[in-house]
């Protein structure tokens, strides 16, 4: 029985030193902040209550910036993605364990000697490596994932941050635009009284005030719609307070040529990493089958033969494949290999789509700003304070300045537009190139 103590403890010491102790590869939040150049929590998220960075303050003013670390704080999906980390973690350790000896044991009844079998499945030693490394590879795969799925967070926020600036500009322009248009009317009934202008302009102008005011009404909605976006972008509780915003420079800065993006996605993007890392672990894995051909055991017998006592013999017990090899797995984990390295191409190319499309939309966003700041609202400007300079000194009615207004206003506008779409446009090629 001293053979049999000391293979027990000899087997138990083993599993202990067999068990593994990783960290995942890829710390996710560390990723994200070093792609985004955002400060990243050091824990987990409250489940119920929101956070907030240490250098905002809760109801201050939020950049864009600003609203995407408070995304990265408090939006419940990312955190619920970064939670299946620990699914993860919980196969790497699995994929290290050993499976625990078996041990059968026949009582002494009668003539039947005592008998008493030991088994302790061997091929573990040359599967456990190759099945660790799987998974770990998988762990690794998943964290990569969810950087990506990080900086799609801070590519919402922004978004939606942009969306608010937006609605909020686009319901103070029309609100002007009414007033504009309310004093218009009031002059040209003043001169349809006096009989200077017919009932056909005084009823146009009439019109044009209606339909300003369905504008106003109509975009005064979209604040509070754009607010409610934003704060479920945020990740914020339904109770907090309507969030303020306020407006970053808007950069007007060419992007780097195309080429140049495309190498730099090709490098930085944690999902091309990830499909990367699939590759490597799906071969792994079809190794790991190729190792499973049948299930071998070591044994230790021991047995009690009349008056000699109990005699201990080891021995081998092997499954013999005879009738199959492991073959519908191995050609399942082969097909995975081709599956990842498919799915690989496929994502390449929709990144270089990706990077093409948002680089082009920002240049078109760009191009259409710059004429409205270079060409149109300096025209616009320019007329509204001539009109003004020519009513002082009385060579024009103030009606004709009202009017060269309203087209300043409707500029101010598409000025609105234009300056929301450079904005979400630089947003989208942050993401797609997958950093700053």
């Amino acid at each position: 029985m001293r053979i049999a103590t000391r293979l027990v403890v000899s087997i138990s010491v083993l599993s202990a030193g067999c068990a593994v102790r990783h960290q995942p590869a890829v710390n996710t939040l560390s990723g994200i902040g070093g792609r985004s150049g955002l400060p990243v929590p050091r824990a987990a998220a409250s489940k119920t209550q929101s956070t907030w960075p240490p250098h905002l303050a809760p109801g201050a003013p939020l950049r864009s910036d600003d609203a995407a670390a408070v995304a990265l704080w408090n939006n419940k999906q990312l955190h619920a993605d970064l939670a299946t980390m620990g699914i993860a973690q919980a196969d790497l350790i699995d994929a290290g364990l050993l499976r625990n000896p078996r041990l059968d044991m026949l009582m002494p009844v009668g003539t039947k000697p005592f008998e008493l079998l030991l088994h302790f499945p061997i091929e573990v030693f040359w599967q456990r490596g190759r099945r660790v490394q799987a998974s770990a590879q998988a762990l690794e795969q998943l964290g990569n994932s969810l950087i990506q799925n990080g900086l799609n967070a801070i590519r919402d926020a922004r978004v939606a941050h942009a969306d608010l600036l937006l609605a909020q500009q686009r319901q103070e322009v029309a609100r002007r635009s009414v007033e504009l248009r309310d004093r218009i009317t009031q002059l040209t009934e003043t001169r349809l009284r006096a009989g200077d202008i017919s009932e056909l302009d005084a009823m146009a102008a009439k019109s044009d005030l209606a339909a300003a005011r369905e504008q106003l009404a109509r975009l005064s909605a979209d604040p509070p719609v754009a607010n409610e976006r934003l704060r479920f972008a945020l990740g914020l509780s339904l109770d907090a307070a309507p969030l303020a915003v306020k407006a970053d420079p808007v950069p007007i800065a060419t992007p780097p040529l195309a080429p140049d993006l495309l190498e730099k996605a090709m490098a930085s993007r944690a999902d091309l990493k990830a499909a990367e890392i699939a590759i490597a672990a799906a071969t792994k894995r079809a190794g790991w089958e190729r190792t499973r051909l049948s299930l071998v055991s070591a044994q230790l017998s021991s047995k009690g033969i009349g008056s000699n006592g109990i005699l201990t013999s080891p021995g081998i017990s092997a499954e013999l494949p005879i009738f199959h090899r492991n073959q519908g797995l191995i050609v399942r984990a082969d097909a995975d290999v081709d599956v990842q390295m498919r799915l690989y191409l496929a994502l390449k190319q929709r990144v270089a789509f990706e990077v093409q499309e948002a680089r082009e939309l920002l240049l078109q966003a760009q191009a259409g700003l710059a004429r409205l700041r270079g060409d149109v609202l300096p025209a616009f400007q320019k007329t509204a304070s001539l009109a003004q300079q020519q009513y002082e000194k009385g060579e024009v009615a103030y009606l004709f300045v009202l009017e060269q207004s309203r087209g300043l206003v409707d500029a101010e506008l598409r000025l609105a537009d234009s300056e929301a779409a450079v904005r979400r446009g630089i947003a989208q090629l942050e993401r797609s190139v997958g950093s700053k």
